[in-house]
């Protein structure tokens, strides 16, 4: 199994936007309020105490109008930290292409993110594989620890043996967002329990090559779920 900390610590402290150094084409989230929905864009570069200047974000590959005054709240991964902040638009321009002026943060949020940071869940999960395994495929089990590099799940079923792959699917909300990943993992753990509910598995798995974005909703969600 995945080594646990009962005991996580999170530092949560306010930085100054330009103190974090952020370079040109940095990805950034962004969660408009109405209607709730989330995308994904970059920065192109900001003014201190002035505004920021994002990329139009993009839905199905067709632009996405964002007028003016629109509430915004506004994600990102900095090296091991998540960072937040509340803005709003204050301008689109569309020449020579379209992009955005949002109100400049004085002041974010940033916490510090830490590999053993843990949370005791209940996630129904599909379990596949790219292999060709013998049995019915996906599977399902029970993610009941959670973190932002693995997993600690329960199944009625084999989900296969230490060492083998599989892709790791399921639902999580974030701010309010409902959002369905699929991370590649490794199994590093397999124990048979047999209790009251008859045979069951316990799996620990390792995730594998996250991107950002997957890092991000998955340390978001573990930093609301402490709170």
């Amino acid at each position: 199994m995945v080594e646990v900390s009962s005991q996580p610590e999170q530092e949560e402290q306010s930085e100054s936007f330009a103190g974090l150094s952020l370079t040109i084409g940095t990805t950034l989230t962004i969660e408009t309020v109405s209607p709730v929905r989330k995308y994904r864009v970059h920065l192109i570069g900001f003014s201190k105490h002035r505004s920021l200047l994002i990329s139009s974000p993009l839905r199905e590959g067709k632009e996405v109008l964002l007028e003016k005054d629109n509430s915004l709240a506004i994600r990102m991964l900095v090296g091991k930290k998540v960072c937040a902040f509340e803005t709003k638009v204050i301008y689109r321009s569309i020449q020579p292409y379209t992009y955005y002026h949002l109100a400049y943060p004085e002041e974010i949020t940033a916490l510090q993110v830490r590999n053993s940071e843990r949370v005791d869940t209940l996630i129904e999960a599909d379990i596949d594989s790219d292999f060709d395994i013998v049995g019915e495929w996906p599977r399902t089990a029970q993610i009941n620890n959670l973190s932002k590099t693995g997993a600690r799940m329960i199944s009625e079923g084999r989900l296969g043996e230490k060492g083998q792959e599989v892709l790791l699917q399921f639902g999580v909300t974030v701010s309010g967002i409902q959002k369905r990943i699929c991370l590649p993992s490794i199994i590093r753990n397999v124990e048979k329990v047999d209790n009251d509910e008859g045979e069951q598995f316990v799996v620990g798995v390792q995730f594998l090559d996250l991107t950002d974005e997957e890092t991000l909703t998955l340390s978001t969600y573990i930093y609301e779920h402490e709170r």
